[in-house]
């Protein structure tokens, strides 16, 4: 049986990590020897692993696809893989997938375990795929139309992406919110409302909260119409909450949703399944703007260790590109 060495990507149970050597097998041509390209981080989810923030409750259903090890122990995690399949079924060879996988340089998996890159698509564009599929999934939790009123809270990512797919919708009003004025002018590439912070008479019926912060649903509560919905779509880890629910939220009866990406909405899951809502999520990538979500400023992928270090301190929205060209 042929082996071939790879580097992977760990984190040491909290708020320390390294690089591990280790080599896989390749054990027949079923399955696809692939390289990766690029990698992405996923800001807010990793940070909340690597600093040991995920809730015993949730450490079984939290896990990844392809993670290995334990959160709270050592734990290999990640989602967000581009790579090229260099060996395996041969009308995949030369091909480059989008895949599941964690931070790792080389990797085997089943061809029904990857996704195609349209050649029309750039391949680091396509690190913004999982977090695509966090805003179709909001979309379908939530199915605005016509006539909303619609407050995106939190210009990260998702939140861009939200604003993104809801400026589609003909005669909609969407508001975009962050405490920092300096990702205005990116709005103003996707030609999104932007302010600051949400206006004091401003109401919504529909809302997305993208933040992060799980102290803000209580300053939202003045912001919401008559038997308006919440959608949240931060994950806040072990962090907890304090939520006045017998106030407005009681008495104008508000709907509130967690939109949680691994399993697709109730509301379609009839007629898609986490596949083909990838491929969808790909599909809408076609878009040149949304180059400008993407960290130009790559991290090399033996540098991870470091990176995560630091990441408590780091600024910035734009989604984080691992780059492997050195290995």
């Amino acid at each position: 049986m042929k082996k071939i060495n790879t580097q992977s990507f760990w984190i040491k149970k909290k708020n320390d990590s390294y690089i591990r050597n280790h080599s896989i097998n390749i054990s027949n041509k079923s399955e696809l020897l692939i390289q990766t390209i690029y990698s992405g981080i996923s800001y807010g989810t990793e940070k909340i692993v690597y600093t040991g923030a995920v809730p015993d409750s949730q450490k079984e259903l939290m896990r990844c696809p392809y993670q290995e090890g334990n959160f709270g122990s050592d734990v290999k995690y990640g989602y967000m893989n581009i790579g090229k399949v260099i060996d395996g079924i041969s009308n995949f060879k030369g091909k480059y997938v989008y895949t599941l996988f964690p931070h790792q340089t080389f990797y085997m998996l089943n061809k029904s375990e990857v996704t195609l890159i349209p050649k029309t698509i750039p391949l680091k564009r396509c690190l913004l795929s999982a977090n695509m599929e966090t805003a179709i999934n909001g979309m379908w939790d939530t199915l605005p139309s016509c006539g909303d009123k619609i407050l995106v809270v939190g210009s990260g990512v998702v939140g861009f992406l939200m604003a993104y797919l809801l400026k589609s919708i003909p005669g909609c009003e969407i508001l975009l919110v962050d405490s920092d004025s300096k990702k205005s002018k990116y709005s103003k590439i996707f030609d999104i409302n932007f302010k600051n912070k949400i206006p004091n008479n401003y109401k919504a019926n529909i809302i997305y909260e993208c933040s992060g912060n799980a102290n803000i649903l209580n300053s939202l509560s003045k912001h919401v119409k008559e038997e308006a919905t919440i959608c949240i779509l931060s994950w806040y880890g072990n962090n907890v909450s304090k939520v006045k629910f017998g106030e407005e939220f009681l008495s104008k009866r508000i709907k509130l949703i967690f939109s949680q990406v691994s399993k697709v909405s109730q509301n379609r899951n009839k007629y898609w399944d986490n596949v083909q809502r990838r491929e969808l999520a790909i599909s809408m990538l076609n878009d040149d703007r949304l180059d400008n979500l993407i960290e130009r400023k790559m991290i090399k992928f033996n540098e991870l260790p470091v990176f995560f270090s630091q990441i408590k301190k780091e600024q910035g929205f734009f989604c984080k590109v691992v780059d492997y060209g050195d290995n």
